[in-house]
């Protein structure tokens, strides 16, 4: 009952990038020489001790079965709008982690800030208000607004460390930490081998202090995106790829073009985002 009360306050921190990694080094591979190279380089360029007062969403979080290593999903992305495929692909991790061990105590989306300024991207409100509709029946995904309420973009690295730094506070003295993994498409890990796009260090961190959860898509390799990056191979034992045993292949884009195009999305998405969208009139919905 104590440690209940506990993870209900609200959680206020910083995120200080010298912190050493709690993970050992027989979850995830991390080097020592690994390790100092992300306190020198976060200490310069992650944030500068970013103060953050924030009701953490916790309601959902597990306790946990007992066994296995306590884990979080986060999925980071626009989420323009939200469709199935977004929480089904949450299903698939988590089924994809219980069979390697883990225990999966909870996941979040986490829809990126409007600073993004991505064509087409509706406003943070919008789109927070859709994710919210669309994890509403699960009793274990939920939404973290604290990503799209920041002033200026976030790496995805700063977010996941956000999640750790929330996640594990108020954990009793020797308890071990929970752990974050990204969950994403096959299709985002094959854009950090495009140049500019993912800072080189960045992945190194993601890959080694968190790990992936990696859904196929027919419209990206996996297998071919880690050959191809030397540091996606040298820490692929941390990447997980997810075979999609009923294929799922639906797309925000596909929707919004739908939506433009008068066309329907049913069964794309719910029935309560397809409401929102007529009644804000968002996606072209007028024209």
């Amino acid at each position: 009952q104590r440690m209940r009360r506990v993870c209900l306050l609200p959680c206020k921190y910083y995120i200080f990038s010298t912190r050493k990694s709690p993970f050992s080094t027989t979850r995830l591979k991390m080097t020592d020489g690994d390790q100092a190279k992300f306190s020198r380089d976060r200490s310069t360029r992650i944030i500068q001790a970013l103060e953050v007062s924030h009701d953490f969403p916790r309601e959902k979080l597990k306790t946990g079965t007992g066994s296995g290593v306590k884990t979080v999903l986060v999925a980071c992305g626009s989420f323009n709008p939200p469709t199935y495929m977004h929480v089904r692909m949450f299903e698939q991790a988590r089924d994809e982690a219980r069979r390697r061990g883990l225990d999966v105590v909870g996941a979040f989306l986490s829809p990126v800030t409007d600073a993004y300024k991505k064509k087409g991207l509706e406003s943070y409100e919008h789109r927070l208000a859709m994710c919210r509709s669309i994890v509403a029946s699960s009793d274990w995904i939920n939404v973290d607004p604290w990503e799209g309420r920041q002033p200026e973009y976030q790496t995805t690295l700063v977010v996941l460390e956000h999640f750790k730094k929330c996640v594990n506070a108020g954990l009793a003295a020797g308890e071990d930490p929970i752990q974050i993994r990204m969950v994403c498409g096959a299709d985002l890990l094959a854009t950090m081998n495009l140049p500019g796009v993912w800072a080189p260090e960045d992945i190194q961190d993601i890959v080694s202090r968190h790990g992936i959860f990696c859904i196929e898509r027919a419209t990206a390799d996996a297998d071919l995106a880690i050959i191809e990056n030397p540091t996606l191979s040298k820490y692929k034992d941390n990447i997980h790829l997810v075979k999609q045993r009923i294929p799922n292949e639906i797309s925000s884009t596909a929707v919004r073009h739908s939506i433009a195009r008068g066309f329907s999305i049913k069964y794309l998405t719910t029935d309560e985002i397809i409401a929102y969208v007529e009644q804000h009139r968002l996606y072209g919905y007028d024209e």
